[in-house]
């Protein structure tokens, strides 16, 4: 019941929904079959008297019509009412496990491959909202329906009622053996699953790689052994379900196909009428199938309970403004020099940064230098707090530590070596620098980054998944026409020309002279001796150690 509790806030936000979507249909479903089953007993009756004409039988008929019409319309309209709140609550799940997505600190989602975090959302988000929903009605449904049934049915004859209602067990028990294996087979069918996504997601990304290095079999090859193993799960799944249709399955229907014929028999030795038989019947039939119902219900519980403890650790990350924002500094720094102080940091036994001291002040440009994987990104990592290390930060003096990250980042922008592109145009990809520039600030932070600001095509189409209707420099100055478009102390500019021609590099080149003149503080990240030359200190960082050239 864990998974049930876990999930008890979703009910809380629409608990209305939920109790009308409950038990509306089960206890006007039930209604609705007594009723129906009671009138069938009186009609039967009435058509074994002979003074019964065919205006009494009109008569009967037409006064139970529009009630078994208003029953079921009720009966209707609660399971719509809990359509809806399965709607509102796969939405409320997929909103808080977004936010964690965006506000969860970095080095906690890099725990989970894409494949993992795809899966998740597009399939277990799906399935946990069934815990509160459908698991819920297919336990208290049948339970309510089944008992007003079993009570009918021991009203009318004790002995086929507690029969019914023994078989009825019999039936569950056999269902809940099931349930552990089940749910085994299940996790291992979503991780086979998650393996699928992943190489899917790689033979996406890769395309163009793919095709250059004709490594198409290899990959082909990737995703039928990722697909073939998810097929010898869902295999095994299918077995154990047809194990379960032998079993408890056929236990189901051997109640359907006793209880009535063992009625018939007792009302040929005179214990029970023909108008009794057909009330037994009409209700036993419905009562196993809801019995099954009730089994099924907890199985599927099993499952998605799954599901949501796949979930539940990305959406109890707590947020990285949250964790860290409390009692933090909101004062602004006086001036805005950057000063790395011991800084030490490493990626579980290897030591990426070790006792690394320098200082950056306003209005100068520090390139920095050093072989890929030597630890320059792990520096600015550092720097805007994305990942754990020992020593002091300082900006202005105060420790990064003790900035609040709102107002931290605030001071800081940045241009990644691998820019991140979103599937949008040109112009709200820049504009995500700062949602409140203008479009003249638009137009004129893509001009800095070399960008063709005149062309208005250019600007509004849509650049694809990833950026991939652009070329790799236009990828790289979109990324800079981002951060230029913040006005902030400190910049960040990492291999800002790697993907550039002579010319667009010369122009990224005068844009950050002029940052500098205006008293900016600069760390360029760069492999290019050509772009070196802008900068007034040159740092190198080999085996975890910075020193000055």
């Amino acid at each position: 019941m864990k998974a049930l509790f876990s999930m008890k806030r979703y009910i809380s936000r629409n608990w209305k929904l939920w109790c009308c979507g409950i038990f509306l249909p089960a206890f006007f479903s039930t209604a609705t079959n007594i009723y129906f089953a009671g009138r069938l007993q009186n009609y039967v009756m009435m058509l074994t008297q002979p003074r019964t004409s065919f205006q009494d039988i009109v008569r009967i008929l037409l006064l139970s019509l529009p009630v078994l019409l208003l029953l079921s319309w009720i009966d209707n309209a609660g399971l719509c009412v809990f359509s809806l709140f399965l709607a509102s609550t796969e939405n409320d799940l997929r909103n808080d496990f977004y936010k964690s997505l965006v506000q969860a600190p970095l080095k906690n989602l890099q725990k989970f491959s894409q494949g993992q975090l795809l899966t998740r959302y597009n399939t277990d988000i799906e399935q946990s909202a069934q815990i509160v929903s459908y698991d819920i009605f297919g336990v208290i449904y049948p339970l309510v329906v089944g008992t007003g049934y079993t009570a009918a049915v021991l009203l009318a004859d004790l002995r086929i009622g507690f029969l019914m209602f023994l078989l009825g067990a019999v039936v569950i028990l056999l269902n809940f053996l099931f349930m552990r294996r089940i749910k085994r087979i299940r996790l291992e069918i979503l991780q086979a699953k998650e393996s699928c996504t992943s190489n899917c997601s790689d033979a996406i990304k890769g395309k163009m790689s793919i095709r250059q290095y004709s490594a198409q079999n290899r990959m082909y090859n990737k995703i039928e052994e990722a697909a073939e193993q998810l097929y010898r799960k869902e295999y095994s799944a299918v077995r154990l379900e047809t194990w379960k249709l032998l079993t408890s399955d056929a236990a189901a229907n051997v109640c359907i196909y006793l209880l009535t014929p063992l009625a018939c028999v007792m009302a040929s030795r005179g214990y029970l009428s023909v108008a009794v038989v057909l009330f037994i019947h009409q209700l036993c039939r419905c009562f196993i199938m809801y019995t099954q119902n009730f089994a099924v219900a907890f199985i599927r519980y099993g499952e998605h309970s799954l599901s949501l403890e796949r979930i539940c650790p990305i959406m109890s990350l707590k947020s990285e403004l949250t964790e860290r924002d409390d009692n933090k500094c909101e004062k602004v720094p006086e001036n805005f020099d950057v000063t790395f102080e011991n800084v030490c940091a490493a990626y579980g036994s290897h030591q990426v940064l070790n006792h690394v001291s320098f200082t950056v002040s306003p209005g100068e440009c520090i390139g920095i230098i050093g072989e890929s994987g030597s630890g320059k990104s792990t520096l600015i990592k550092a720097l805007m707090q994305l990942t754990d290390y020992q020593g002091n930060i300082l900006i202005g003096g105060e420790n990064c530590k003790n900035i609040s990250l709102h107002l931290l980042r605030k001071y800081i922008s940045c241009s990644p070596e691998h820019n991140d592109i979103f599937s949008t145009t040109v112009y709200d990809n820049i504009r995500y620098g700062n949602l409140n520039a203008t479009e003249s600030e638009i137009y004129s932070a893509a001009e800095m980054a070399g960008l063709p600001a005149y062309r208005e095509d250019f600007f509004r189409r849509n650049i694809g998944e990833n950026g991939d209707q652009l070329s790799g420099g236009q990828r790289q100055r979109v990324s800079l026409a981002r951060a230029l478009l913040r006005d902030v102390p400190v910049y960040i500019f990492d291999e800002p020309t790697a993907a550039l021609d002579a010319d667009s590099e010369s122009k990224i080149l005068n844009t950050i002279s002029k940052l500098k003149q205006e008293g900016k503080c600069i760390l360029l990240i760069t492999h290019k001796a050509s772009t070196l030359h802008i900068t007034d200190r040159i740092l190198r960082v080999e085996d975890g150690n910075v020193c000055q050239l």
